[in-house]
């Protein structure tokens, strides 16, 4: 057996050729488990499909788990598709609160939910694996090389989705990409999530409602007081944040509180505030760095909440994301590449696969790559509101140039910086993780490429799984739609 050699100068090390045993051979192949791999593999598999998903943690979600951000930007009856079938059955379980503009979630019942569709859906999951390359012929991805407790081993697909909100496996095919912000790929914060307990949420929704107006945000949709409905979302808390600041108990990078996911009845509160800037989820000293960093925060401002806020005095936490939340690496480039302008005006397609719905508004960017985030001159946070609006998607941003077999969803899909920001949120992402499974599904079956599908066919697959896709829908013919 030929011995790894070492080249010290050129700093690498030369390896020596293997038999990669094939593990696996399936129609499509899911590459990753939040909830854009959640619903590529619901889509496919129920579009016929012998489907798979790989996933790097130990269990599905993503950041609606392993981020623990268990709040959406839009009301249930808004929602389409298999969005609207898991808030529904966690509502059903008394794990979701669909009675307001946003929808809030317990995380533990996210993860078996998903887990629950998937086996109803003959779905194989396999956790605690990563994804280390991609197998190509030529421009033709094939499946992937994987690496787990198992050892390295690959997986054949006829179609493969990249669900890995960062583009790992486009990448690796040599897909055409972006990262970050065009005009100088810097990307929006990373974060890391906590969850405080033994909270008294009479006295905080008390102290809430005695203070003025100035010191919340004026987004009705951030900043929600409706306890008899079980739903409260607090943001703002500027004069605290202000105060703690400049007493050296917070740092520069947070000018703000914000508390969302809360549990009324249990005083459970989700915080979510740490920011750290600078890095690329791509580089994984960076990724190490800043959860390091948002952690400290963290510490930071559990201590600064408890101190400032009445019903917070005996607080205590109960978790934190295991995971740091990236918001923001690359983005594939596609036949069309999907800018905010098409979002804000409304543009519809003749290859629209979905119409989305959620709380937004024109240049409002929550999450700005150079920071500031709710600092005084931040009208963003401070004063501007959200209206509930929608957009649609069309299916060329759906498949990435120099790559044919592939689809993407989530965050991998070729939109802009500034449209990201409307397509990123989570019901988004999983609504166009199920496009992106339902149309690798059709691709597999019929032997073509996903760019070469016929869009009617797709669309007409897509109205029997639930999905509204848009103006699209009125040039289906009666029986097929």
């Amino acid at each position: 057996m030929q011995a790894t050699s070492i080249n010290s100068q050129e700093h690498f090390l030369v390896e020596p050729p293997r038999n990669t045993p094939i593990v696996r051979e399936v129609d499509v192949l899911v590459c990753g488990g939040g909830v854009s791999g959640i619903g590529a593999a619901l889509g496919a598999a129920r579009a016929g499909a012998k489907t798979m998903v790989i996933e790097k943690n130990a269990f599905l979600g993503g950041a609606a788990t392993a981020v623990l951000m268990n709040t959406w930007n839009v009301p249930v009856s808004r929602m389409t598709g298999v969005a609207r079938e898991i808030a529904l059955t966690l509502a059903e379980r008394g794990e979701g609160n669909i009675t307001g503009p946003t929808f809030p979630f317990d995380p533990e019942g996210f993860k078996q939910a998903a887990v629950d569709l998937l086996q109803q859906a003959n779905v194989e999951v396999l956790n605690y694996t990563w994804i280390e390359d991609a197998i190509m012929e030529g421009s033709r991805i094939k499946g992937v090389i994987i690496q787990n407790k198992s050892g390295r081993q690959a997986i054949l697909a006829k179609t493969v989705v990249d669900a890995t909100g960062d583009a790992d496996v486009a990448a690796a095919a040599g897909a055409e990409y972006v990262k970050g912000r065009e005009s100088d790929n810097k990307m929006r914060p990373m974060s890391v999530l906590f969850r405080l307990g033994g909270v008294d949420l009479g006295k905080v929704i008390e102290y809430c409602r005695s203070q003025p107006k100035e010191y919340f945000t004026a987004d009705p949709n951030f900043h929600i007081i409706q306890p008899e409905k079980g739903l409260v979302r607090l943001s703002g808390f500027f004069h605290i944040a202000d105060k703690a600041r400049a007493a050296g108990e917070l740092p520069e990078e947070i000018h703000y509180l914000r508390f969302e996911g809360i549990d009324v009845a249990h005083g459970i509160v989700t915080v979510n505030n740490s920011r750290v800037y600078g890095v690329d989820g791509t580089n994984a000293w960076d990724i190490s760095r800043a959860d390091t960093q948002a952690r400290l925060q963290n510490r930071q401002l559990k201590t600064v909440i408890r101190k400032y806020i009445p019903g917070f005095e005996n607080a205590y936490v109960i978790d934190s994301s295991p995971t740091v939340g990236v918001r923001e690496t690359r983005r594939v480039r596609g036949p069309y590449v999907l800018p905010q302008e098409d979002l804000v005006a409304q543009r519809t397609f003749d290859d629209s696969v979905i119409r989305v719905w959620r709380h937004m508004a024109a240049g409002r960017d929550w999450h700005k790559a150079e920071g500031g985030e709710g600092a005084p001159n931040d009208a963003v946070y401070r004063t501007v509101t959200t209206d509930l609006t929608w957009f649609e998607i069309p299916w060329r941003v759906f498949t990435p140039n120099k790559v044919d077999g592939m689809t993407v969803s989530g965050r991998v899909l070729s939109v802009t910086h500034e449209a990201d920001m409307w397509t990123r949120g989570q019901y988004c992402c999983l609504v166009t993780g199920q496009i992106a499974g339902v149309g690798a599904a059709l691709a597999a079956e019929q032997g073509v490429t996903p760019g070469a599908l016929d869009v009617r066919q797709l669309q007409s697959a897509l109205g029997q799984q639930g999905i509204d896709v848009g103006s699209a829908a009125e040039k289906l013919v009666p029986e097929a739609a």
